[in-house]
């Protein structure tokens, strides 16, 4: 079930880049008194939430020898889910800093699909509860249909580090 709904997710990826009416949710959250992203989101739509993705973009230096190891598995790139929330302070640091790495890589955006949760970790129309999100942000690895591998929260070594680690199977994927 789990493979299939990795699948769908990597179908309909291409897809769902036509349905910008549908990206940037914005929905007001009681606890911070302020607008939340809700479901779909993308780049421009983070941006739009405040100072703080430019903040942490610029301010974060990924290691440049990891970088260069990462570009090398570039015709390995898998599929990335990432579930954040602009609300959450580890999603406001390590979904910019993602985006640095990514933006170094000169990575397939096709292959990157972003949605925002509320504090009750829901999605609005989009639903999640399949891919066992309990944390974010949560990055999602797959290379058809099957995961990879998993950032949760926090790296654990370096955002640059875990995710060479997940491209070249250092890391024991999921069940594993």
């Amino acid at each position: 079930m789990k493979k299939l709904l990795f699948s769908l997710l990597v179908l309909i990826l291409p897809s769902i880049g036509c349905l910008a009416q549908d990206d940037n949710h914005k929905v007001f959250d009681e606890k911070s008194g302020k607008d939340i992203l809700l479901g779909a989101v993308t780049r421009d739509g983070l941006i739009g939430m405040g100072d703080w993705f430019d903040l942490a973009y610029n301010e974060y230096k990924p290691d440049s020898a990891t970088i260069a190891a990462l570009k090398e598995s570039k015709d390995q790139y898998p599929y990335i889910f990432v579930v954040m929330a602009t609300w959450c302070g580890d999603s406001r640091e390590q979904v910019p800093h993602f985006y640095k790495i990514m933006d170094m890589l000169d990575y397939p955006k096709e292959q990157i699909f972003v949605v925002a949760v509320d504090r009750d970790k829901k999605a609005g129309n989009f639903c999640i509860g399949d891919f066992n999100v309990k944390l974010v942000p949560t990055f999602i690895f797959t290379i058809d249909g099957e995961e990879t591998g998993r950032i949760i929260e926090t790296p654990v070594n370096s955002l640059e580090r875990d995710l060479l680690d997940i491209f070249t199977g250092k890391q024991p994927a999921p069940g594993q």
